[in-house]
């Protein structure tokens, strides 16, 4: 439980601790290599050393901070990932609540489904897969930046200007 709790304030206060200890360093720009040697590093500066041959802080084995290393990267992927769709979203949450009132999920009946009101044609020339309406907004946001980048907001004639 107490291994538990540690990787998950590890992976909490990550951000915040990288930035406190390399304010001011050429460092403070660059994010650092999470690999078990950074793993190994926070949990010294945390008075837990390696467990070997007896000694040490056990459960802090190489292996145990190779895996620590592969979760954090994973959970901070994942909420890199998830950052990024929240802003697609909110760039298109203007249209959104222009074309349906920003219901994601409408189907009007009218031949155009989602948030964004695709046409079936049009989504699938797209990318889209399976019904607008069912998807993630987020997928539906993605399909709409590839409909602007490849003809600009001309496709929510009434409603493109609240993009962004």
């Amino acid at each position: 439980m107490r291994r538990i709790l540690l990787l998950a304030l590890l992976c909490l206060g990550l951000p915040a601790l990288a930035l406190a200890t390399d304010a001011g360093t050429a460092e403070a720009h660059r994010s650092p290599s999470i690999d078990a040697e950074y793993i190994a590093r926070l949990h010294a500066r945390h008075g837990h050393v390696q467990y070997r041959s007896g000694q040490g802080t056990p459960g802090h084995t190489w292996r145990a901070f190779q895996r620590e290393a592969r979760v954090l990267r994973a959970y901070l992927h994942q909420l890199a990932l998830r950052r990024q769709r929240q802003a697609l979203v909110a760039r298109w949450q203007g249209v959104a609540d222009c074309e349906s009132g920003g219901n994601w999920h409408i189907d009007t009946g009218n031949g155009h489904y989602g948030g964004l009101q695709f046409n079936l044609r049009t989504w699938g020339a797209y990318g889209g897969t399976g019904m607008p309406h069912e998807q993630a907004a987020w997928r539906q946001a993605e399909v709409a930046e590839r409909v602007r980048a490849a003809s600009g907001l001309g496709a929510w004639p009434h409603c493109g200007g609240h993009y962004g």
